[in-house]
């Protein structure tokens, strides 16, 4: 465990990174608990990819990281959805044949469609205060599961009905449009596309608060290819 860490601590180091020493003491300090220090990989891998598009990143506590491009600061908030039981049986089922399609399970998982998961952890975020008042932010999600590929979209869509129906409700429609778009990083699978390889989407929110600027967008539309640090460190 502690080489992982090492590993993570000097891939973040290396592109430049900032608050790594904190976040360092974190992940070791977690060690003992699977699911936050998972958590905790995550948050810097979303800060490595981020970094790589010259987006200056410092890794922190509510949101999970901070981004600075031009002397605009935009907050960024990180969560994690795991791999599914439906991603597993695919995968077999996939594995079983050559050269043949075969039919995908239903992506419907938890009780909830994959967008409505999505919308979920961004509103859910957004009643905790977790998004910063008076600048822009994003909310970043780190997928396992293919359910969640090409959903941000629709996901944002039923963020916007979240945002009607919260017209007469003045604090809570304040707290919502804080943010100001999704980002979807597919660690599963990769698509192609007319400027190459692509594992990320981005859609904005566009009744927000504060507005971001079309350098930060551009700079997080470039990401493309959001991968790993290492592919030892998480589980690749």
């Amino acid at each position: 465990m502690n080489s992982i860490i090492d590993e993570c601590i000097a891939d973040l180091r290396a592109v430049g990174v900032r608050g790594v020493e904190v976040y360092g003491r974190k992940l070791r300090q977690n060690q003992g608990n699977a699911e936050r220090f998972a958590d905790l990989l995550f948050e810097g891998r979303a800060a490595w990819v981020l970094q790589q598009s010259s987006i200056q990143i410092t890794l922190r506590d509510r949101p999970d990281l901070l981004m600075s491009l031009g002397g605009e600061i935009v907050g960024a908030e990180v969560k994690h959805f795991l791999e599914k039981e439906q991603d597993r049986l695919d995968d077999n089922a996939m594995a079983r044949v050559a050269d043949v399609l075969v039919p995908i399970g239903d992506t419907t998982t938890e009780g909830a469609q994959p967008w409505e998961q999505i919308c979920s952890v961004a509103v859910k975020k957004a009643k905790a205060g977790q998004y910063l008042e008076n600048v822009p932010n994003i909310l970043i999600v780190e997928s396992s599961s293919e359910a969640l590929q090409e959903m941000t979209e629709t996901a944002v869509n039923q963020y916007y009905d979240e945002l009607h129906r919260s017209r007469n409700d003045p604090l809570l429609r304040g707290l919502l449009r804080r943010l100001n778009g999704i980002m979807l990083v597919n660690t599963r699978s990769v698509g192609f596309s007319a400027t190459g390889p692509y594992n990320v989407e981005f859609c904005e929110i566009y009744d927000h608060a504060v507005p971001m600027s079309k350098n930060v967008i551009e700079a997080i539309r470039n990401v493309g290819l959001g991968l790993p640090f290492r592919p030892t460190v998480l589980g690749y």
